[in-house]
Order: C-alpha cells, then sequence, then structure tokens
C-alpha cells in the first residue's frame, strides 16, 4: 500500500469513528453531488446521504439537452428525484433546491416534491423552472405560461427562511407579512400588484426581483438590509417611492423611473447603479437633461454609500443635469467602481464624481468592450486625448486616493491617459501635494483573450506607468 492511500485510510478511519450524527452534519456542507459520492467509501457510508440536510436536484447534471431522446432522460430524472425522496431517512432539510426548466406534464411530481419538503419543515426553498435558453426577459415573456404555482402549504409554512421562485406562480394575497421568509427571491415572471407583499413587512429582510416584466411596484418599504431589481421591467413609466432606512445593500439595474427617496439609509455600504436598459447615450437632447435631474437626485439620496458603482449611461446623463437643487452634492464613498468605456461622452461625468468624493480611498476602473474607432472624437469641446490636463488638477483629486484599480486593462490611449494623471498626482508632483496622503498602488487586470498584437499593446503600457511611477507601487495581474 503507497503512502498516499495509507494516509487516506487513516483519514477515513478517523472520521468514521465519528458518530453518525455529526457525519451527517459534515457531509451536509458538502454539495449534493458530492454527498452522494461518499455512499461509496465504505460500508457505514451507504445510506448516510440519505439523511443530508441539503438536496439539489439540478436537470443540468442528468440531462443532455443536445440528445435526441431528451423527453426520456427527464423522465428518468423525475423518477430519479421520486425514488430519492421516498428513500430519505432525515427527519429535517435546510435546503431543497429544485431545477427543472419548463416541467410540463411533471406538474404533480413537482408539487410532491415541494409538499415533501415542507412536511421536512424545509428553512430554504428553491425553486427554478427557468429555461437555459431564456437570455432576457424579453425572451421569457413570450413564453407568458406559468407551469407550477406554488403549493398552498408554503405560504404557511413558519420554518420558510428563504424562498426562490423563478418562473414559478404564487399568489402575493396569501402571504402573511408577518410569515413571509426572511429572504426571498422572485424571478422571470409577470409581476403586476405586489405592493401588499412588499410593503412594511416586519420580517423580510432581503428582497430580489430579478428580470420579471409587467411590474407595477409603486412603494418598496420596511426594514429591509438588502434589495436587488435586476432588469425588471415595468409596465409602464411610473413613479417608485423608496422608504429603507435601514438597507445596507441597493442594486438596482432596469430602467430610469421617477425615483421618489423618502428614507434611506445614510450609512449604506454598498450601491450598484446600472441604467443600460435606456440603451446606447447618442446626443443631448430633452430627455437626457431630465434624465441627468432625476439620476443626480437620485444619487444624492444615496450619498451615504460607503462603495458605489455607476454606469456608464449614468456618467453621461448626470453630467446634463441643470436644477440647482439636483445637482451632485459631496458624498460619503470611500469605494467608488466606474463601470466606464472612457468614452469622451463620460469624462465630465466622472469629474463630477471625484468632485464629490472626498474621502475616496479607491477608485476602480471596470472598463467595457468598446470600438477603438469611436474614441478619437471629440464631443462638445471635450478631447479625448487633452481632457484630463486641461480640467483636473492635483487639488480636484481626494487626498485621501490610495488605490486605483483598472479591470480589462488593454492599454489604450484612453485608460492611460487618465492613468499617467493619476500616477503624476500622486506623486506629490504638484505644490502642496506633499502634506496630504498619496497614491500607493496601481493594480492592472488585463482584459482575457486578447490578440497577440493587443497583448504587446497592454504589456507597453504597463511598461510605461511603471517608469514614471516612482514610489507608487504598479502590480500587473494577468489572466
Amino acid at each position: 500500500m503507497t503512502s498516499k492511500r495509507i494516509a487516506s485510510s487513516i483519514q477515513l478511519d478517523g472520521l468514521s469513528n465519528l458518530p453518525d450524527v455529526i457525519l451527517i452534519t459534515i457531509i451536509s456542507y458538502l454539495s449534493f453531488k458530492e454527498c452522494l459520492r461518499t455512499s461509496v467509501l465504505a460500508k457505514r457510508w451507504r445510506y448516510l446521504c440519505r439523511e443530508t440536510r441539503n438536496i439539489a436536484f439540478k436537470e443540468s447534471e442528468y440531462v443532455d439537452h443536445s440528445v435526441s431522446d431528451k423527453l426520456s432522460k427527464r423522465i428518468s430524472f423525475v423518477h430519479y428525484m421520486r425514488q430519492w425522496i421516498s428513500r430519505y431517512h432525515g427527519r429535517y432539510i435546510e435546503t431543497l433546491e429544485i431545477n427543472f426548466s419548463i416541467p410540463s406534464g411533471f406538474v404533480a411530481e413537482i408539487q410532491s416534491l415541494i409538499e415533501f419538503a415542507v412536511s421536512r419543515q424545509v428553512k430554504n426553498l428553491v425553486l427554478d423552472f427557468t429555461d437555459p435558453s431564456w437570455i432576457s426577459n424579453s425572451w421569457a415573456s413570450r413564453y407568458d405560461h406559468v407551469v407550477v404555482q406554488l403549493p398552498v402549504c408554503v405560504y404557511s409554512l413558519t420554518t420558510l427562511e428563504s424562498l426562490k421562485i423563478y418562473s414559478c406562480g404564487f399568489d402575493p394575497s396569501k402571504f402573511s407579512n408577518s410569515r413571509l421568509p426572511r429572504k426571498l427571491s422572485i424571478g422571470w415572471i409577470k409581476l403586476p400588484e405586489v405592493d401588499s407583499l412588499l410593503s412594511n413587512s416586519p420580517t423580510l429582510k432581503c428582497l430580489s426581483l430579478d428580470y420579471c416584466w409587467g411590474v407595477e411596484i409603486k412603494n418598496i418599504a420596511g426594514d429591509m438590509k438588502e434589495f436587488v431589481f435586476d432588469r425588471c421591467d415595468f409596465s409602464s413609466f411610473m413613479a417608485c417611492s423608496f422608504d429603507l432606512p435601514n438597507v445596507e445593500i441597493f442594486k438596482y439595474s432596469g430602467q430610469i423611473l421617477s425615483f421618489d427617496v423618502k428614507r434611506m439609509n445614510m450609512s449604506i455600504k454598498d450601491v450598484y447603479l446600472d441604467f443600460t436598459a435606456e440603451g446606447e447615450y447618442d446626443k443631448r437632447n430633452q430627455r437626457t437633461k431630465l434624465e441627468g435631474s432625476v439620476l443626480s437626485a437620485f444619487l444624492n439620496n444615496l450619498r451615504g454609500a460607503r462603495t458605489l458603482s455607476v454606469c456608464p449611461y449614468l456618467l453621461q446623463t448626470i453630467q446634463e443635469c441643470e436644477d440647482p437643487l439636483d445637482l451632485l452634492r459631496p458624498m460619503e464613498t470611500q469605494h467608488l467602481v466606474l463601470r466606464t468605456r472612457l468614452h469622451v461622452t463620460e469624462f465630465k461625468g466622472i469629474r463630477l464624481l471625484l468632485d464629490n468624493c472626498p474621502n475616496l480611498e479607491t477608485l476602480t476602473f471596470d472598463i467595457f468592450n468598446r470600438s477603438i474607432f469611436s474614441y478619437n472624437k471629440s464631443y462638445y469641446g471635450v478631447g479625448p486625448r487633452s481632457y484630463w490636463k486641461k480640467n483636473l488638477t492635483y487639488k480636484s483629486l481626494p487626498k485621501t486616493l490610495k488605490v486605483v484599480v483598472v479591470r480589462n486593462f488593454s492599454g489604450r490611449f484612453g485608460e492611460l491617459n487618465v492613468l499617467k494623471f493619476l500616477i503624476q498626482s500622486g506623486r506629490g508632483r504638484w505644490p502642496g501635494r506633499e502634506h496630504g496622503p498619496m497614491l500607493e498602488r496601481v493594480e492592472l487586470y488585463m482584459r482575457r483573450s486578447m490578440a497577440e498584437s493587443q497583448k504587446e499593446l497592454a504589456d507597453d503600457g504597463a511598461a510605461m506607468l511603471q517608469s514614471i511611477s516612482g514610489h507608487i507601487q504598479i502590480i500587473v495581474h494577468d489572466p
């Protein structure tokens, strides 16, 4: 017997000496697939997996959708789920997860699996019936028919702490506010008139709405700690108010609304804003001026954010705000994430944010793919090469700035121009700069899958930055 096998045998013997209740706890921390593999370790382990507290049935792990007999494979998958549950020995379940795309013809079987989990006082229930081919809610809305409805027994389940329902029908009126789980995720479904479900629930702490359509929500309020709104479509342009005095994580990705913020936590940890659903920014017009005022006012209500992530559309529109009441005010942000194309239309927005983040410690550029040819043009007097030298000085940079991070670095002139300015300013080359904290390091994360010529350009750019960096550390991360 080799030394590796001896060591493995000793470790297995050591585990096997533990009582069953501890072994079941250990294997419950494994993924369901890994948990099942423990049944071949030894005779004693053969049935321990039947008591794991975390069960996950994922169609993708059993059915190859490219094969011609997909239906027979799906039938076998359903048979396997039912058989496994019938042999389950445990009294309680922590998590049941079912991922089964559009289970037409298997509704009764799915309902029985959910009812089984309820009978075992499940704490975390994940029901995902989306189709892998759906890439946006517009695709899913073409199939505007929900196959599975949430069983009645789930609404009154007092042990439920987390519920995720994707492409699964439910009746908001059947949920009592006092019985809502602490964490609720709803996705890939038409979602009209759910204000009664979401307003002022004392138990709901985390709410996530993902890829829904026909959304009609006028008021989001309560004691929530986390709110996520991800690429949902409203039924029409509407106003939405937020009353979230204790929220710590706020992520919004979708259309620009008439945002009415009644209360917002002024020590909020993380804010993420993405308005790319509005399409490509073309040129200034009355609409973009209005949106500039709306988004500036929205940012002012979120100015307590310690980490703030913004998108190109926001950078382009906030510069157009003309209402004095909505002009950007100083923020508490310590980490600013600019998701940007570094296009000239974004430069003034970037400067506005830098001017209004006096406590900034980390600045991240998360650079999008872009066409190299559209970046050589000026925009309303803003030139791609000269802007940073003419419009920024060392005085306009936060003296607290210590770290600059660039993700998807490719070494193009737009990236190098802004980095050269930040490095030269951070080195203390400007009068009076030596009395404040200085930039300590710049981290460059190279873009993945670059052509050889582009990789050489990126390497040359990184080398040039290193040559002018002085005491500032330049760290290059290859993919």
